[in-house]
């Protein structure tokens, strides 16, 4: 029963009367006081055109200077909201005597109004919580409800991200453009793989037959996980970064090999920090020395080996 009484109630605000209502309200207020209100619309339009202008010469200054077209796009952007910011609070003290007729009428028909666009409204607190807490950058490859990407923009409304591949997969770009809700960060978890910690760490299995000679096997890894992946130490910009803002750090940040012995194969775990744009050329580079070295060696891979499932986001 309450249910019921509720639709009802959502009804009657909701009802096609109470829309037309509001519209001829408003319709009769503006055409009783066109006289009154024609000196505010002028003054209205010279605040507009002003900030307009102050808008296209800071912008040319700001981006004369910059040769990073990220940091452009970002300019572009954050000065679009600064400019609609200084225009709303410019022409508010305008129309402030003509707006108490108007809210009370608003006052009215709230309710039906906040359920309507409450998605709107949920996609502009999240913009807000975007803006201030920096949960992502644009230039970030972030997961977020099933999809992965690197960030292109974001807007009041929604942000956009350039589709990657599944991890299994390469983790590559596919081309596809995705516009996801802002309203996704209330509900949805987020995975950021390149803010806070510029690193991932990847591991490659290496799965060779029980007869082969697996110390020589972990051997020749170590050889190629020197020459193959990114040398990174605690000295690193990108590591100290890390530690100092968000407190993250490893005690071990070299390669490492791990031998585990599964379904009578011996499977030898190479495990690196790679960024997560070059995963894939450093994981083939470092294939193709295992082909080549194995192959050599004598050393045979065990075909029946069965990689478990792991992250596949980024």
């Amino acid at each position: 029963m309450p249910e019921e009484q509720t639709q009802q109630q959502t009804g009657q605000i909701l009802n096609t009367d109470s829309f037309l209502a509001l519209r001829k309200a408003i319709v009769d207020y503006f055409a009783a006081s066109i006289q009154e209100l024609l000196p505010r619309i002028i003054v209205t339009v010279v605040i507009l055109l002003v900030v307009i202008l102050m808008r296209i010469l800071l912008l040319r200054l700001a981006t004369r200077r910059m040769r990073n077209q990220s940091n452009r796009l970002r300019w572009r952007t954050n000065s679009t909201y600064f400019a609609i910011l200084a225009f709303l609070v410019l022409a508010f003290p305008v129309w402030l005597p003509s707006l108490r007729s108007i809210a009370t009428v608003l006052g009215i028909f709230g309710a039906g109004i906040l359920i309507v666009f409450k998605e709107v409204f949920l996609n502009l607190a999240a913009w807000f919580y975007i803006m201030i807490r920096r949960p992502f950058e644009i230039g970030n490859r972030i997961s977020v409800s099933g999809f992965a990407g690197d960030v292109l923009d974001i807007r009041l409304l929604e942000f956009t991200v350039m589709e990657v591949s599944p991890r299994n997969l390469g983790g590559q770009s596919t081309g596809r453009i995705v516009h996801l809700p802002n309203a996704l960060l209330w509900t949805t978890p987020l995975g950021n793989a390149s803010k806070e910690f510029s690193f991932n760490w990847n591991e490659i299995r290496v799965p060779i037959k029980s007869n082969s000679n697996w110390k020589r096997a972990e051997a020749i890894l170590k050889e190629i996980a020197s020459t193959s992946t990114e040398a990174i130490s605690s000295s690193d910009s990108r590591i100290q970064l890390s530690a100092n803002e968000y407190a993250i750090s490893f005690s071990r940040l070299h390669p490492g090999i791990f031998l585990e012995f599964q379904k009578g194969a011996v499977v030898l775990t190479l495990r690196h920090l790679s960024e997560p744009r070059t995963r894939r050329m450093t994981v083939d580079a470092i294939w193709r020395q295992i082909l080549e070295r194995f192959d050599s060696e004598g050393i045979e891979l065990d075909s029946s080996y069965e990689e478990p499932m792991g992250d596949a986001h980024f």
